[in-house]
């Protein structure tokens, strides 16, 4: 049995509720580090991470690493019913199979749902090498990518020596979008080879739903080869980040 309490659920929202758009079932590690949820698509196609750090919680008590399954719909539910100024807590059961969800002002509201088994994950581990690095304006990238949805459900993704160009494009139209590495929005470019990928534009846009947690995106390409790495950093140790594998051009 271990018990945790976050003040600032508000905070966490966004990712959580981008996560469940993402993948349904999610599984979360807790340990001296924080909390580590992590999950895919039915297809892994695309892979998510959430690490919420130790210092962000204003009580921590567990004993020892403890692994649970959990269907994410259920935190992302109680989140979207929180009001501002309410408290979560978490009292998770892993012998008992149960987790209880707390949210708590002047009065308590308690939801209890049942554990998945660890035993149906299969969530590979990715620690791809990337070459090519980017830091832009958090609001800038998904404006930009909401720009590319008005015409197709897909991205091209050009990463050159000075530049970023993302386009998108069916039978009829066409949209393009071209940052310098000198732009205002970009805060740091790293490219040492010339890389180019297509990627579907419905899991990127599910992921930027969660823009407003940092003011900065971090951007790894990996080319046609590896998947395309989007983080968010929060705070000094905290992060959530997306893999999604490249589409045949």
């Amino acid at each position: 049995m271990f018990h945790l309490i976050l003040q600032n659920l508000k905070s966490v929202t966004p990712i959580v509720e981008s996560i469940s758009e993402l993948t349904g079932e999610c599984l979360f590690t807790f340990n001296d580090s924080g909390v580590y949820i992590e999950g895919t698509d039915p297809s892994l196609i695309s892979k998510v991470e959430f690490l919420l750090p130790i210092n962000s919680f204003d009580k921590f008590e567990i004993d020892g690493e403890e692994l649970i399954g959990l269907n994410i719909d259920s935190i992302a539910r109680i989140c979207r019913r929180a009001n501002p100024g309410e408290s979560l807590s978490i009292n998770v059961n892993p012998k008992g199979g149960k987790i209880e969800l707390i949210l708590e002002s002047d009065f308590k509201r308690n939801f209890e749902f049942t554990l998945l088994s660890t035993g149906n994950f299969n969530i590979p581990k990715l620690n791809p090498k990337y070459s090519t690095f980017i830091e832009i304006d958090s609001k800038v990238f998904r404006d930009i990518i909401k720009d590319m949805a008005v015409i197709s459900g897909t991205i091209l993704f050009s990463v050159h020596k000075n530049s970023i160009s993302i386009s998108s494009e069916d039978y009829t139209s066409k949209a393009l979008a071209e940052i310098p590495s000198e732009s205002k929005s970009i805060n740091k470019f790293e490219s040492k080879t010339i890389q180019r990928a297509k990627y579907n534009l419905n899991y990127i846009l599910s992921f930027l739903n969660a823009y407003t947690v940092s003011d900065t995106l971090r951007i790894s390409v990996g080319g046609t080869k590896l998947p395309l790495k989007l983080e968010y950093p929060l705070g000094e140790d905290g992060r959530f980040t997306l893999y999604l594998a490249p589409m045949e051009i």
